[in-house]
């Protein structure tokens, strides 16, 4: 004996049903995700007031698209989702169901950038740091494509995106921009699954003529010297320099950094978590070992404080001031180069053919440095992390350049900050490294006028800060 009708509501094993008109002959049942008579009831009737809205102005198979969704709803959120999505069509802000049950892109890239999709799907969607793409979102896509729900985006949307992008801004931030869209649409595809295929072709994506590719610069070891031992600085962002430089690390992975990644005992760091999700680790220079194992001692560290207690993404604006500052300016910073006497002025120019100094660029010090000095690209990729030799190849000029000019190697980070220096104990010298240090006999003769030449101030001061100092003093 079938169960009783309740009006167009059917009671069954399973559960309830409804029947609503959907079009002139067609009155198909929906599945209703409720327990009691009277949910049924009133889910029915809330069914039968959807489809009376989207009758004149929507296709059968989009009302029953919206219908089985609204049946299926099993909290107030996804019927209010649902009821959002039928008021789209009534609206003529779109025809198809797809399209107005999808989220916008800039809710559906706010789940990427907060994390929610990587919450959602661990296996496809990896953990990295937005903070770019967040602000690339806010300042130059979701103005143009925020509101346009993410099922409707085409390639015509992306366009109209770049076209409007300040002619101003360089090719790699406009291929960046390009690259933020597609990702998000490529997530639509898959595990969004709002998308059947990704609008924006790879073809499409903005090439970077080699034009673009601008001079940069890196600290010389007086420069760097000067840097490390200015106490007007503060000591945790000379630190921050000194790691950089010689350690190549990226400053974001030193920002991560906790004491428990640090081995002092053994002098080894490691990084398991990094951009490239490529776990490594190697040996610390021991220098640096030495001025961490005193950092932690005075920063009074444990195992899951972060080594460095400072925002690194301010880095580039410590590092080289105000690009508009001048002497006497007492509106804008100078930056900790100029505070610690550093003026060359190739570290602060700006022109079409030439960038200012970045925190990023002290990595670039140390493969440049690195390879001018006879080490590997295995050495060096085994802590920068690079993937490629023809990445590191890119610094090759400028080492060759260095090796040329005879610049050496950066001083010893514990030597060159003064505090690390006033905590060694007093009384007993340190023993001197099995080599022997360079004399007089090596260093005089830069001190001869020979032949009518005069050795440069700055490459005297360079040997003794790098060279002869710190093996007698230090």
């Amino acid at each position: 004996m079938p169960p009783p009708r309740t009006g167009n509501v059917r009671k069954h094993a399973n559960g309830y049903s409804a029947r609503i008109r959907i079009g002139p002959k067609e009155r198909p049942s929906f599945d209703l995700a409720v327990r009691t008579d009277d949910a049924a009831e009133g889910r029915a009737a809330f069914l039968a007031d959807l489809a009376s809205r989207l009758r004149p102005v929507a296709a059968p198979d989009e009302i029953k698209a919206i219908l089985e969704a609204a049946g299926g709803a099993s909290t107030e959120k996804g019927l209010q989702q649902v009821k959002d999505a039928a008021d789209a069509i009534a609206n003529g802000e779109t025809t198809k169901a797809t399209s107005a049950m999808a989220p916008t892109f800039a809710t559906f890239a706010a789940d990427w950038t907060k994390g929610e999709l990587r919450k959602k799907y661990p296996d496809h969607v990896r953990a990295k740091d937005s903070t770019r793409d967040t602000q690339v979102l806010r300042d130059f896509i979701n103005p143009a494509l925020g509101t346009t729900r993410i099922a409707d985006v085409t390639l015509e949307d992306a366009e109209r995106v770049m076209a409007k992008l300040p002619p101003e801004l360089a090719p790699r931030s406009r291929k960046l921009v390009a690259q933020c869209m597609r990702k998000v649409l490529s997530l639509a595809v898959y595990p969004g699954r709002y998308l059947t295929s990704n609008p924006i072709p790879r073809e499409w994506m903005p090439k970077i003529p080699k034009s673009a590719n601008k001079a940069k610069a890196c600290l010389y070891p007086a420069e760097d010297a000067k840097l490390l031992a200015c106490e007007a600085v503060p000591v945790e962002r000379r630190l921050a320099y000194g790691i950089l430089a010689r350690e190549g690390m990226r400053a974001s992975e030193l920002g991560a950094l906790r004491w428990r990644d640090v081995d002092l005992e053994h002098g080894r760091l490691r990084l398991d978590e990094n951009k490239t999700d490529d776990p490594r680790a190697w040996a610390l220079s021991p220098d640096v070992a030495r001025a961490l194992a005193w950092w932690k001692k005075e920063a009074a560290g444990t195992a899951n404080d972060l080594v460095l207690r400072i925002d690194l993404a301010n880095g580039a604006w410590w590092l080289r001031g105000d690009d508009g500052w001048t002497e006497g300016d007492k509106t804008k910073g100078p930056g900790d180069l100029r505070t610690a006497g550093v003026t060359r002025r190739e570290l602060f120019e700006r022109t079409p053919s030439r960038q200012p100094i970045r925190l990023h660029d002290l990595r670039a010090t140390f493969v440049t440095v690195s390879l001018a000095n006879g080490k590997t690209e295995q050495w060096v990729s085994d802590r920068t992390g690079h993937k490629s030799s023809q990445m590191i190849a890119t610094y090759a000029r400028q080492a060759r350049t260095w090796s040329e000019l005879d610049l050496g190697t950066l001083g010893p980070l514990d030597g060159l900050l003064p505090e690390t220096r006033a905590a060694r104990p007093r009384g007993k010298r340190p023993a001197k490294p099995a080599e022997p240090p360079p004399d007089w006999a090596t260093i005089g003769p830069e001190l001869e006028v020979r032949k009518g030449f005069e050795p440069s101030y700055d490459g005297f001061a360079n040997r003794c800060l790098t060279t002869w100092l710190p093996h007698h003093f230090f």
